[in-house]
């Protein structure tokens, strides 16, 4: 199959990170996350930079939780007298480049970006810092602040989700499919060795007889490509990877009239209508949902205060929320539908999207010059 360009959420999916990379800083500030304070908000109102009044958001597909992302970023922007403005490359490297440089020529005071040539988009992101601007790399460098998280354990909850439903309720027996995204970047490859390792834990009796990878981030996508498994394995049990690919595989079952209740199928991000399966019951048991509106709202209010001369937070940490009945995906949509009430309680919005470290337009020459690893968990 077409590899895959390099992407973002995880996503992946969305959002990436390379587990056990030790992110370089600019200036000699902690590299080490867990090393870093909490965010410190400024107590003042800064002192003005004199950037335009603009923040850009440089997505790369119209997967639906990039939408998310950017209309998080729009709301915020509205409710600071900002200009947002953004774009899609279609997973094109050179579209993409093109398209962050040109919202540098017309002026931006903050640039959010999703990753998907990390050659290219280097040269692109310094320029970015070396004129001032609030760099907001997803699990990225060089970035002023970097969203990251640990793809690591989110590959390893999805397959211990499954492992345990096998156990539980197929006697410990299941074919699997995973669609893999190992060719988007290296970080995505440790999020399959996570899915691996979970799905380990259910014994020799969990079999993987399919691990694809797919040809883009697409519900059509999922659809053709599940079509093709069924070809060969006509008694999958299982299938995991992103929701978007997953659901397109939950439509690709169904119209095969393959589809069982008894069946486990999983995705990653919080697709909507990845959400509205697992609400119905059935099939589709499990989403693990990042909140990316809020992840928007934020970096649209962080680079209001960029602009602004206020400080901002080095890291947000991008949690995995398991979504596995109606009542959790109801409060998770509770909690994205208003972004503004969530940000404005601190404690509400760590509680998904933790913040670290602190700079500002003052201190710019503090950034990360590669990607980071989240903090580790304490022992609990």
């Amino acid at each position: 199959m077409t590899p895959l360009s390099r992407r973002e959420l995880l996503g992946l999916s969305g959002l990436t990170l390379l587990a056990g990379c030790s992110g370089g800083s600019s200036d000699g500030a902690p590299t080490d996350p867990n090393a870093l304070e909490p965010f410190r908000p400024s107590s003042g109102a800064g002192r003005g930079t004199g950037l335009p009044g603009r923040v850009a958001w440089a997505s790369t597909a119209d997967s639906e939780f990039f939408l998310a992302l950017g209309a998080g970023m729009k709301q915020a922007a509205d409710s600071r007298g900002l200009d947002y403005v953004t774009a899609t490359s279609g997973n094109d490297p050179g579209k993409h480049v093109d398209q962050m440089n040109a919202f540098l020529r017309q002026g931006v005071g903050a640039l959010a970006m999703q990753p998907l040539s990390p050659d290219a988009d280097s040269l692109v992101l310094q320029r970015a810092i070396d004129k001032g601007v609030c760099t907001q790399g997803i699990i990225t460098a060089p970035s002023t602040l970097q969203v990251v998280a640990s793809q690591h354990q989110i590959g390893y909850d999805q397959g211990k989700a499954a492992a345990d439903y096998v156990t539980a309720h197929l006697g410990g027996e299941a074919k699997v499919l995973y669609f893999n995204l190992d060719t988007a970047s290296p970080q995505l490859r440790v999020r399959h060795r996570g899915v691996l390792e979970g799905l380990k834990t259910g014994g020799e009796g969990i079999e993987v007889v399919s691990d694809l990878t797919v040809a883009d981030i697409s519900t059509s996508s999922g659809y053709r490509t599940m079509q093709s498994a069924l070809q060969a394995h006509r008694d999958i049990k299982v299938v995991l990877g992103g929701d978007t690919v997953v659901v397109g595989a939950f439509r690709a079952l169904k119209a095969a009239g393959r589809l069982r209740d008894d069946m486990f199928l999983s995705g990653v991000d919080g697709d909507s209508e990845a959400l509205d399966l697992v609400k119905a019951g059935g099939a589709y048991k499990l989403s693990i949902a990042f909140a990316w509106k809020l992840m928007g709202y934020g970096l649209g209010q962080f680079g209001a205060d960029w602009i602004a001369g206020k400080d901002v937070p080095r890291m947000i940490v991008a949690k995995g929320v398991a979504l596995d009945s109606a009542s959790a995906v109801g409060r998770f949509r509770t909690e994205s539908a208003d972004p503004a009430a969530v940000f404005a309680d601190r404690a509400r919005y760590e509680a998904s999207l933790p913040l670290l470290g602190t700079v500002s337009h003052a201190t710019r020459h503090t950034y990360w010059t590669s990607p980071v690893d989240p903090p580790t968990p304490s022992p609990s």
